[in-house]
């Protein structure tokens, strides 16, 4: 009985050892992916990216095991880019507006009057595919992604638009002297425009707006609608202001990890995250836009009046193409209308 036992023992051991074994070598093989956004998972932006993360988790059978931290759990926006350098974040959704300076070349979607139009699925890809076409084609814009893993999602948030409180806008006249918040280059042409800009994002807009930190904003019209700052604003001047582009970064060390087999499965997986994320936008931005027309802040510009603003645009967009050549990017106007002529052709469509 005795020795009936002991083998018993031993054959219990020599399964599990084996088995502890295959345990470890699995775990070890799972690449774990930290994900972080700015964005509570419920807003357009970010469900495409939510669903890609279960995906990918799923379709590599937890090899490389994606896990999202929203609404700044992980980071804030303001120490994302150098937290997924260092590898504390191994993804993070930038804002191009944010760090204008260290992608001084591909935030030119931040432009005012050189954004896309977005409440369209179809409009918002075509900004999308625009990015990724402008790294292929131009080395200057690729290099300002070689410290990070190769990039494959790119994800908008819509044009800005000008929101006031107390005073109706119209003409880039009617800003001087108010304290406008804003992000970027934006807040560059208020300067100029003799407003008094305050440092400002639309999660935190309705507490400004509200206890009179600023008496105008900027923010996408989505944004306006998700933040509900209707409650707190009382006007909303239809001319875009240029869009927030959010390049979605990877640490190099950690895609070099991943497999190829994997890489491809998280790359193919994009293009059905991005198109659910562009098409709950599309669908928020016109249902905002409905609400701003039933409440009665939609503020029309008339021709005279666009004009007027698109003047000052120009003169934002030539100190850009300044701006890029004397940093020695010989080919910036080239870069410029490559990216204008593209969303030129998408608001024509509208």
């Amino acid at each position: 009985m005795k020795k009936i036992l002991v083998f018993f023992v031993i054959l219990v051991v020599s399964i599990a050892i084996p088995l502890a074994w295959a345990d470890k070598a699995s775990a070890e093989k799972s690449i774990p992916i930290r994900y972080g956004t700015d964005l509570p998972p419920h807003l357009p932006p970010v469900v495409g990216q939510h669903w890609w993360a279960d995906a990918v988790t799923k379709k590599t059978e937890g090899r490389v095991k994606v896990q999202m931290y929203p609404a700044r759990s992980l980071s804030t926006q303001a120490g994302s880019l150098q937290n997924v350098l260092a590898g504390v974040a191994d993804m993070y959704m930038l804002s191009s507006a944010v760090y204008r300076k260290f992608f001084p070349i591909t935030s030119l979607n931040g432009l005012p009057g050189a954004g896309f139009p977005d409440d369209t699925l179809e409009a918002n890809t075509a900004h999308m595919n625009t990015f990724f076409e402008l790294l292929r084609r131009f080395p200057a814009a690729g290099a300002e992604f070689n410290d990070f893993g190769d990039m494959f999602f790119y994800v908008i948030y819509s044009e800005a638009y000008l929101i006031s409180k107390g005073k109706r806008i119209r003409l880039p006249a009617d800003v001087k002297g108010l304290k406008v918040g804003s992000n970027g280059i934006r807040l560059e042409l208020m300067e100029k425009l003799g407003a008094a800009p305050v440092p400002d994002i639309p999660p935190m807009a309705y507490e400004k707006l509200q206890t009179g930190v600023t008496q105008a904003t900027f923010a996408a019209i989505s944004a306006f609608y998700d933040f509900q700052l209707f409650e707190v604003s009382d006007y909303v001047l239809d001319v875009p202001f240029g869009a927030s582009g959010h390049p979605i970064v990877i640490n190099k060390n950690t895609w070099n990890k991943i497999s190829p087999r994997e890489q491809q499965i998280m790359k193919e997986l994009a293009v059905e995250g991005s198109k659910r994320s562009h098409i709950a936008l599309a669908d928020l931005n016109r249902k905002a836009w409905q609400v701003m027309i039933d409440k009665g802040m939609r503020t029309t510009a008339t021709k005279e009046e666009r004009q007027l603003w698109e003047n000052e645009f120009k003169a934002i967009q030539e100190d850009w193409i300044a701006r890029n050549e004397a940093a020695g990017v010989k080919n910036a106007r080239e870069i410029f209308n490559f990216w204008k002529s593209a969303a030129d052709k998408e608001w024509a469509k509208q």
